[in-house]
């Protein structure tokens, strides 16, 4: 009996890694685009001046969503979006921005954001677009427009990140990283070649 325990247990190990590794690689055949692009422009947003980092003990143990990962494991998205919302006036830390999105059932079963529901978390003052492809005229548009850029690249190992943008010079947008505890923001490509998935968070009309 305990044979058969551990072989269903191996059986569904392997699967759950063939899930997560199918979907990554389905993730990576997505359309994608290259980091520096676009109009040459020379936009700083403003900036809070600091990195909300996922892994920042104050809120790195909180569970995302009602998935099985941490802020500090999975929390990239959230920490982004917090920099994005507290840029555009609406301060929130990704502790803040988490347990609102768990009241507002803001979160999917996996984890990822109910894009819907940053209206309801921020008292309707700020909202975001999901846009199916990614583009450089959308990206360079909403940093005209004072909006901010969440793009989503590939980590080493083929791990999904996103990051915010919060300016641009020429070509390159210039990008908060929560896993990088940069003074000053860096260079899109530094952390990556492609992009992968683009929303925007702003203001509400």
């Amino acid at each position: 009996m305990r044979r058969f325990t551990v072989i269903g247990l191996l059986a569904l190990t392997t699967l759950a890694t063939g899930c997560a590794f199918l979907r990554t690689c389905w993730a990576r055949m997505a359309p994608a685009i290259a980091s520096t692009g676009g109009r040459d422009l020379h936009i700083r947003l403003p900036d809070s001046g600091k990195t909300h980092l996922q892994n920042d003990k104050r809120w790195a143990a909180d569970q995302l969503g009602s998935s099985t990962g941490t802020l500090g494991s999975h929390g990239c998205l959230v920490s982004s979006v917090a920099m994005a919302c507290t840029d555009l006036g609406v301060e929130l830390t990704p502790k803040e921005l988490n347990e609102r999105l768990k009241k507002a059932d803001g979160f999917l079963p996996q984890g990822w954001v109910v894009w819907n529901a940053i209206p309801k978390v921020t008292e309707s003052r700020l909202t975001a677009d999901f846009h199916p492809a990614s583009s450089h005229k959308v990206m360079d548009k909403a940093l005209e427009q004072g909006s901010y850029p969440v793009v989503k690249y590939f980590l080493l190992g083929g791990v999904q990140h996103w990051c915010v943008i919060v300016g641009k010079e020429g070509q390159e947008y210039l990008a908060r990283d929560p896993l990088r505890d940069d003074k000053e923001p860096v260079t899109l490509s530094n952390l990556t070649a492609k992009i992968y998935a683009v929303r925007v968070i702003r203001k509400a009309e």
